[in-house]
């Protein structure tokens, strides 16, 4: 054992490169306490291993190098107990940015291994579906253009610090008289399914009263290419006797944020119904 330590020596002790060691000693967060006269080499001292395990804990909270060194400033307890205290905040949201991020991540992953297996297309099924609250802007969208404007808006009043993509949160609202008119081409208003309704303002809010719904899927545009579905929908429900009770959802189901494949862009139509 010894009081003076290598710049090597020290790295090893403590399980820091010698580049850090080098670049702290630049910034002059850790410089070495003792130099030899003669040659100029540098060391550091057995007692200094505390500063620099305080320094080595200190960036594993993700603490900046000019943080640390406020942190060394004119230490006192009721200074660290403060900085340690606005740290750990900035870590719990952290967490709970992540947490959500891996729940909205896992939420995709089991969506999509669904619509992998669920290929049919241009087949009426029926689904009992929960209620779900939209945020939407109620405003009318004729383009693709609009529409491209029309998600960001969306997004931009989201809480939420996950994305949507590759989701089925993201959609427009066919009205029902439209629907029943076959008015199909009429414009639509875009939504998405909102996950903390609480930020959104009610003008902002749309619910949809969970129910049985006639759904169907089909590969296309997302405003030019429904038509066809929606009348094998209306067919259907005609032929076997259900009522529509409600503004129809059209889904971005399988859409370009994962695929450049046309054939693999799909949507799906969800029309609430009941048995007469």
């Amino acid at each position: 054992m010894k009081e003076k330590l290598t710049i090597g020596e020290m790295a090893k002790l403590r399980g820091v490169t010698t580049e850090a060691l080098r670049h702290y000693d630049r910034i002059d967060l850790f410089k070495p306490q003792f130099v030899d006269p003669q040659s100029g080499y540098r060391y550091y001292s057995i007692f200094q291993y505390e500063i620099l395990g305080t320094i080595k804990e200190l960036r594993q909270l993700q603490m900046t190098t000019d943080e640390i060194k406020e942190y060394f400033n004119e230490r006192n307890f009721s200074k660290s107990l403060d900085i340690l205290k606005n740290k750990h905040n900035e870590l719990v949201l952290k967490l709970k940015e992540l947490n959500e991020l891996e729940e909205s991540i896992r939420g995709k992953i089991i969506y999509l291994e669904q619509v992998e297996k669920e290929s049919d297309l241009q087949k009426v099924v029926f689904r009992k579906m929960k209620s779900r609250q939209l945020l939407t802007l109620n405003e009318k969208i004729n383009t693709n253009f609009e529409l491209c404007y029309g998600v960001l808006n969306l997004e931009n009043m989201l809480s939420e610090k996950t994305p949507i993509l590759a989701s089925n949160r993201l959609g427009i609202i066919i009205e029902e008289m439209n629907l029943k008119l076959e008015r199909f081409e009429e414009p639509s208003t875009i939504f998405i399914v909102a996950k903390n309704k609480e930020d959104i303002p009610n003008t902002y809010q749309k619910t949809i009263p969970g129910g049985l719904f006639a759904c169907i899927r089909y590969n296309g545009e997302l405003l030019t290419s429904r038509s066809e579905s929606l009348r094998e929908i209306l067919h259907h429900l005609d032929a076997n006797n259900y009522q529509i009770t409600g503004d129809a959802l059209q889904i971005m189901h399988s859409d370009i944020t994962i695929t450049d494949k046309p054939n693999e862009i799909t949507f799906e139509i969800q029309v609430p119904v009941r048995k007469l």
